[in-house]
């Protein structure tokens, strides 16, 4: 959940609530205020400000303040220009409709990219490097998307799987060890039945990727390391889940591609090899992308 939201749900005192009032409406302004500054504004004091920030779950005014404007930042950054939830309407030609999706799918990859961070990205590449096995967990039509990452992995000799039957996600869960990892991929992070594994992946000490929404989530909690996805879309008022489900293939396919560059060339030659054992038995007309090699070639 996004801090704006904690902040206009949680059942606040009428004081903390006027404060809290005044920072949504006041946005980044708040950057150049002082608590004492705040407190002057709304005539309340300034350990309310203090109470709020740990009412959230932060330490003091500062780390609230940080987050709250780094957030804010950040649904400022991009869809400026396109809705992620209603990208068309119903008097868009077929062609405005097809303009307006390419747009959105190149906002999405501009937003995953904004929310890469260097050192969650690395720890979460290392993570991948040292296990002897990677498991996907994810429901419905994210295990789509999981399985071109484990087909990825596979492909290059990383042993990795995804538990797409729910009934049995519990007793994979259940079964793996502290040598294993697992990416759980949720949207909201709040899942029950990813929350429910992620709990017996955490008894086992099993090290965890979270895949998810940016803010506050359960799954963040309970993680290793979280990589965050693009957070536009609403639960259920939108026509597709275009820009989220673009932001977790992209996400998956920078981890595919910096576990490949740990040992590039063994990888690339072993992908090469393989590929060439399969792909002279087919022939290709199309010369933009037919390879210019011999079955004696790939034996040499």
């Amino acid at each position: 959940m996004l801090l704006q939201e904690q902040m206009k749900t949680y059942p606040f005192s009428n004081s903390e609530r006027i404060i809290v009032d005044y920072i949504l409406q006041k946005q980044d302004e708040i950057k150049d205020y002082s608590t004492k500054m705040i407190a002057d504004e709304t005539y309340t004091s300034p350990s309310t400000l203090i109470r709020i920030s740990k009412k959230l779950g932060f330490q003091g005014w500062n780390e609230f303040k940080e987050t709250f404007l780094h957030e804010i930042n950040y649904l400022n950054s991009h869809f400026q220009d396109v809705d992620a939830n209603l990208p068309f309407t119903n008097q868009d030609t077929i062609m405005t409709i097809a303009s307006k999706i390419v747009n959105l799918h190149i906002e999405s990859a501009k937003d995953t990219l904004s929310l890469v961070q260097h050192d969650s990205l690395q720890k979460a590449v290392q993570i991948l490097r040292r296990s002897q096995e990677v498991r996907v967990f994810a429901i419905s039509n994210l295990n789509y998307i999981a399985e071109e990452f484990v087909f990825k992995l596979n492909r290059i000799q990383k042993k990795a799987n995804i538990s797409t039957v729910q009934d049995l996600m519990f007793h994979d869960a259940a079964m793996m060890t502290s040598d294993e990892c697992a990416i759980c991929i949720s949207y909201s992070g709040e899942t029950p039945h990813i929350l429910q594994m992620t709990t017996s992946l955490k008894e086992n000490n099993v090290p965890i990727i979270a895949i998810t929404s940016v803010g506050h989530n359960h799954l963040s909690d309970m993680a290793n390391v979280t990589l965050n996805i693009t957070t536009r879309e609403k639960s259920f008022s939108k026509i597709g889940g275009f820009t989220s489900l673009e932001s977790i293939s992209i996400i998956l396919n920078i981890l595919y591609s910096c576990l490949f560059s740990l040992d590039y060339q063994t990888h690339l030659d072993y992908k090469l090899k393989i590929s060439k054992r399969i792909e002279t038995t087919r022939l290709i007309d199309n010369e933009i992308i037919k390879d210019d090699f011999s079955k004696e070639e790939y034996e040499d």
